[in-house]
């Protein structure tokens, strides 16, 4: 019951958000034309092969299936924008992050996109669509509609997707090696696979991890707030959508083309409440142009699986496999605890290229990961002070800070006469980067559970007492001093529009608490003019029911009584009857015997007569 009145909680918070926001979309709807809006609609719902196509470059869809069953769905960038063929000596293949799809390469054009200056680079360039998003939800014998199909996590995408489609590219390309470059959870999804496939290494001639992710611990993004209630919310999301968890929808496209498309709404709404906090960005470089298109294809669905076993990262410190819980874990692991991946054992050379503000993937964190990998080329941060989490992507300075130094280190690994160089491949001991100072250092805010059995998400009172700190979390670090005011607007901004999402929202919960008591208190009254009465009719049913029972008694005494007086009547005449009967036959019987002894001694008479002649005749 509790878990119901909370989830119903939970339903009316986000409808009271809706409303609040539907005068908005009325109004930017109503003063929008509708074949523009409808034309703008069309430009945000475009695939990943139109989005290539319209900048110039041929495109090919491949199709790959896993060992455990699902089809991915490649896009490949066969030549240059000018049509020329491959001229490097390896295919390049490229993975998304969280909830991304191989749009998030393209979606910017190709004044930014990596893929595109890859392939006119003379790199054959190939784009991976992890299982569960947009372009990979098939399976050779399921459906997405089936829960069964979103059962997987990141092992399942590290050790089945990545090995697929490494072996259809190299066989496709008829290579031995190839290089690979992972964004955020594509570099996740590459670490585990190089520990649970060791196999696969020699197959890989580099790696480059951009924005790496493997330890969470030390984020500041608004998830780590969510982090210690996602085994709840997993729950929710296998029950009410069977494990599917933020796909691409209809109504994303259409807030993109409206609310998203307003630069107030833009700024406040979108880059504000569902990139800056949860992604973080470059507060004086990112593209805020780019907010429509990244709405229109971002989140393109993964599994809830998937999103707590990011959320286990950031709870236990650890670089593990999927926790299901200390009794399940004996059965997958024959131990309570999940097992760690081996990072020591990835020999594979790998670039690590990280953002000094990123408060997805923190330094710390990073500089941690690099530590445990023993073959690490190089660990550089971008240029830029301020880059964030998303600036790997969209970025106005993309090019500069992250498309050029890969395309260096491709030109190096690519050289067929190349050869790893760096720290033994047996050393477990890296140097490490020294970590961007800041100044003054972060207080990483400290979580507590709400008491009670079951918690789906903070308390809107948590949210109002702590947003301050939470806010001052998920800032970027200070630089210089025209950050002071830059920032302190941000935070201004952020106060005002959370304060007053978190202010509506309780008004809300209250008002709705207070119809729901009013409403309770009716039903209450309702229930009990219905007991009052039925108790009531009860009693009358009940003395009239007894008065039926009394007379039915009486008639049924008096019509036991006749029924004796015929029943023995009935017994004395049968007998008197019996006794005749038995008179007449015993009569009968005797006259019988009678005539028959009568008959006997007759013949016997009439034979002895003719014996006694035979004799007298053979004298």
């Amino acid at each position: 019951m509790q878990f119901i009145e909370r989830k119903s909680s939970f339903a009316v918070k986000q409808l009271f958000v809706n409303l609040l926001l539907a005068p908005i979309i009325i109004t930017l709807t109503t003063n929008t034309p509708t074949s523009s809006a409808m034309n703008l609609f069309e430009n945000y719902s475009l695939s990943t092969v139109e989005i290539i196509q319209n900048n110039g470059y041929e495109v090919e869809v491949h199709n790959v299936i896993t060992a455990d069953g699902y089809i991915l769905e490649l896009h490949r960038i066969p030549k240059s924008k000018g049509g020329q063929e491959p001229t490097r000596n390896h295919p390049l293949f490229i993975h998304h992050g969280i909830l991304g799809t191989s749009a998030d390469w393209v979606l910017a054009g190709a004044a930014m996109s990596l893929p595109m200056q890859l392939a006119n680079a003379g790199y054959d360039v190939w784009l991976a669509n992890c299982r569960g998003n947009t372009y990979s939800r098939k399976h050779i014998s399921m459906t997405y509609k089936q829960k069964a199909f979103w059962n997987f996590s990141l092992h399942e995408v590290g050790k089945y997707d990545l090995p697929a489609s490494i072996d259809y590219i190299l066989a496709t390309t008829n290579t031995s090696q190839l290089h690979y470059i992972g964004y955020s959870m594509g570099s996740c999804v590459f670490f585990i696979m190089g520990s649970e496939r060791p196999e696969y290494q020699p197959k890989i001639r580099s790696q480059i991890s951009l924005a790496p992710v493997a330890f969470l611990a030390n984020t500041r993004s608004s998830l780590r707030f969510m982090a210690p209630y996602a085994k709840m919310l997993n729950i929710v999301y296998q029950r009410m959508w069977k494990g599917m968890f933020m796909p691409q929808s209809n109504m994303q496209k259409f807030l993109a083309s409206t609310i998203c498309r307003e630069r107030i709404t833009q700024r406040m709404i979108c880059e504000k409440c569902i990139i800056f906090s949860v992604c973080g960005s470059d507060p004086y470089h990112f593209d805020t142009k780019l907010i429509p298109l990244i709405m229109g294809h971002f989140p393109a669905g993964t599994s809830a699986n998937l999103a707590a076993h990011f959320a286990q990262f950031i709870l236990k410190d650890t670089f593990g496999q999927y926790d299901y819980g200390r009794a399940m874990n004996l059965r997958h692991y024959n131990s309570t605890e999940p097992p760690t991946y081996d990072l020591k054992s990835i020999r594979v050379p790998i670039t690590l290229i990280y953002g000094e503000n990123d408060i997805l993937a923190d330094t710390i964190d990073v500089m941690k990961l690099k530590a445990q990998l023993p073959m690490v080329m190089d660990a550089f941060p971008a240029k830029s002070p301020y880059f964030n989490h998303v600036d790997f992507l969209w970025s106005t300075s993309v090019v500069e800070q992250i498309n050029n130094p890969v395309k260096e280190i491709l030109q190096k690994t690519d050289d067929l006469s190349w050869t790893y160089t760096g720290p033994a491949a047996t050393s477990t001991a890296v140097d490490a980067v020294v970590p961007v100072v800041r100044q003054p250092p972060i207080q990483i805010l400290q979580l507590n559970p709400l008491s009670g059995a079951v918690n789906l998400a903070p308390s809107l009172e948590f949210f109002a007492e702590n947003l301050d700190a939470i806010i001052a979390s998920t800032m970027p670090v200070p630089v210089d001093e025209r950050d002071a005011a830059v920032f302190e607007m941000e935070r201004e901004q952020q106060r005002l529009l959370f304060g007053g999402v978190i202010r509506f929202a309780q008004a809300a919960e209250k008002k709705y608490g207070q119809l729901r008591e009013e409403f309770t208190n009716e039903i209450s009254g309702w229930a009990d003019d219905v007991a009052t009465g039925a108790e009531t009719r009860v009693k009358q049913t009940a003395v009239l029911v007894n008065g039926k029972i009394a007379f039915a008694g009486h008639s049924v005494a008096g019509a036991v009584g006749k029924a004796e007086h015929f029943v023995v009547g009935g017994v004395g005449k049968a007998e008197q009857t019996v006794a005749v009967g038995i008179g007449k036959a015993q009569n009968y019987v005797s006259y019988g015997l009678n005539k028959a002894d009568r008959a006997v001694n007759g013949a016997l008479n009439a034979t002895v007569g003719r014996v006694g002649r035979v004799l007298w005749f053979w004298k």
